[in-house]
């Protein structure tokens, strides 16, 4: 299995691995080895453990079962990590290898930030919210899913996504709508993925001798995905009243609308000054 330390940065290990632990058989002998990976290429032997004599899987369970037993010692116990599986076999100088995706161990924790922090919406209204998604491992959402599927609907309060990544969740309030808050679950994926490239040959860089487990060239997984769940909190609250609907009006209007209303009785004063005067000097050019 391949090792990603969460807490290490990302372009530590290789193609987003720190350790390669492995158990193989070579002409019936089992031995296993722990590697710690740098982001040339090259690697240190931790560990390793030849000619296996125990038995390695459960006899209740079936044959080609292998436990992978690692001491989180040997890897300084990280609080949280990522493993990929994978299986090899190998023919003179043919391998095939089969990888899983990355995992999150433990399970990953995805939370959700959205923007306003808190949304509030008001009864008969709808708002547009752009939202973070995102887990210690990755922030590429690639699915968002409510119970109904694509949206989620209950006592008039429906919730969609407009947009995936970054996503954009779309609210909807009924007039009847019952006022409180409402925590909306939904379950998010999201995309783990490395780069692309194969092993350089190199020689072992405690023993100082090229082992036959890396000299063929081999891509490590590139892409997986941690799927898990969150939760979307909407705040409905009643609809604005009147008060409250001329005050807001005000405060967003007032003060143009003094400025303007000011110009015109200004400029109304102007004007009747001026038409006092002209009939003024009519009257005195009439007596005179």
């Amino acid at each position: 299995m391949l090792i990603a330390i969460v807490s290490l940065p990302q372009n530590s290990g290789y193609n987003g691995a720190n350790y390669d632990f492995y158990i193989e058989a070579v002409n019936g002998k089992w031995s296993q080895y722990l590697y710690q990976l740098s982001s040339t290429g090259t690697r240190s032997l931790v560990y390793s453990k030849t000619n296996y004599t125990e038995s390695f899987g459960d006899p209740t369970i079936g044959p080609g079962y292998v436990k992978l037993r690692l001491d989180l010692a040997y890897i300084h116990s990280p609080s949280s990590y990522g493993l990929s599986f994978y299986t090899a076999e190998s023919f003179k100088s043919n391998e095939d290898r089969d990888f899983t995706g990355w995992v999150g161990v433990p399970p990953a924790a995805i939370a959700t930030l959205t923007h306003p922090k808190d949304v509030v919406v008001r009864q008969g209204q709808e708002s547009l919210i752009p939202a973070e998604v995102e887990t210690p491992l990755s922030n590429n959402v690639t699915s968002l899913k409510f119970d109904n599927g694509t949206y989620y609907s209950s006592n008039g309060l429906s919730v969609s996504t407009e947009k995936i990544q970054p996503p954009l969740f779309k609210i909807k309030v009924s007039p009847q709508t019952p006022v409180g808050v409402y925590t909306i679950p939904f379950v998010a994926s999201l995309l783990i993925q490395t780069t692309s490239s194969k092993f350089p040959v190199f020689n072992d860089t405690v023993a100082g001798f090229a082992d036959p487990e890396f000299q063929i060239s081999k891509k490590y997984p590139t892409i997986g995905s941690i799927t898990g769940n969150a939760n979307l909190t909407i705040s409905v609250i009643p609809p604005l009243s009147i008060n409250e609907t001329f005050m807001a009006f005000w405060t967003t209007y007032g003060t143009p609308i003094v400025i303007l209303v000011g110009g015109a009785v200004g400029a109304f004063s102007s004007l009747f000054i001026d038409y006092l005067k002209d009939r003024k000097e009519q009257k005195k050019a009439k007596h005179a």
